[in-house]
Order: structure tokens, then sequence, then C-alpha cells
């Protein structure tokens, strides 16, 4: 037990790592995270069956990053395919524009599966939804100028 909790750590310490990466230098934001104007992404895994094991969701924008954890022991079983979570962040600004990033692993294959998205100009959260089902052949765009893999539901530049 120990040692899987130490490979986990590890891993997610790598992936924090990459994520900072890839951060441009912070410009003048639009939004200004203040009351209700507070910066929100959901995101949808789907294609969640009995088999899928612990998933691990990480949203990246700007400098803050934030983690959730889908605990496949606490899911209940045949109820849904599908699983949603909000993440805010309600002290960060963030420009019309500014890239998003949201990543997925499996703690079965630990295969990191990004998507990355810019925010829209209309007051609304972002939405990105992954399938996270092993049968899934998403291709992820990983060059700056794309915006969003091919598999979600908003197009390309």
């Amino acid at each position: 037990m120990k040692s899987r909790f130490f490979t986990l750590a590890i891993l997610l310490t790598l992936m924090f790592g990459f994520l900072f990466g890839n951060i441009a230098p912070a410009r003048v934001m639009a939004e200004s995270g203040v009351g209700k104007d507070v910066f929100k992404i959901v995101v949808s895994l789907y294609g969640i069956t009995d088999s899928t094991r612990d998933i691990i969701t990480i949203a990246n924008v700007g400098d803050q990053t934030k983690v959730k954890l889908y605990n496949a022991g606490n899911a209940t079983t045949g109820s849904s395919d599908k699983v949603s979570y909000v993440f805010s962040f309600p002290a960060l600004t963030v420009e019309d524009g500014e890239r998003y990033n949201v990543c997925t692993m499996s703690t079965q294959n630990f295969n990191l599966k990004c998507e990355h998205g810019q925010n829209s100009p209309f007051n609304r959260p972002e939405f990105v939804d992954i399938n996270v089902s092993e049968k899934s052949s998403e291709k992820v765009s990983e060059k700056p100028s794309e915006n969003v893999s091919q598999n979600s539901g908003e197009k390309k530049k």
C-alpha cells in the first residue's frame, strides 16, 4: 500500500512539473475573480464502467492547479457511466483566450490524457468532456496553437 501511494505521489509531482513548465508569463486579465465572476471549469468524465479504477483529474489555469480524485471504491455500481466535477478558481483573474489544461490519469495504466482549451469571452463556465474508457482512441493536441483535442465538443481554430 505504501509503495502504491509513493508511486502515485511521484507521478503527481512529475505531472505538476509538466503543467507548470508550460505556463506563459502573467498578462493583464479580463475576469476579476471577485464575487460572482469566478473562473470555473466543469469536467465530465464519461465511459466509466465497473472495471474503471481510480482516476485523478487535474485542472490548471494560470499559476493555479486543482486536483480531484474519482475513487472507484466509493462509486455506486451501475448508477451512471458519467461523473462531473467543478473546478473553481475564485482568486484568479483570467483573460479571454487564455489557455487552460485539464488532464486525467487512471491508476490502472498511469497514462496521462490532456485536454487544452481557451477561456471564452462569455460569462459562463468552461466545459470539458473526457472519455476515460480503455477503448478510447482520442488524439490530444500538444501544439500550443491548437486549443482543444479532437475528442472534445469544441472546435479547433
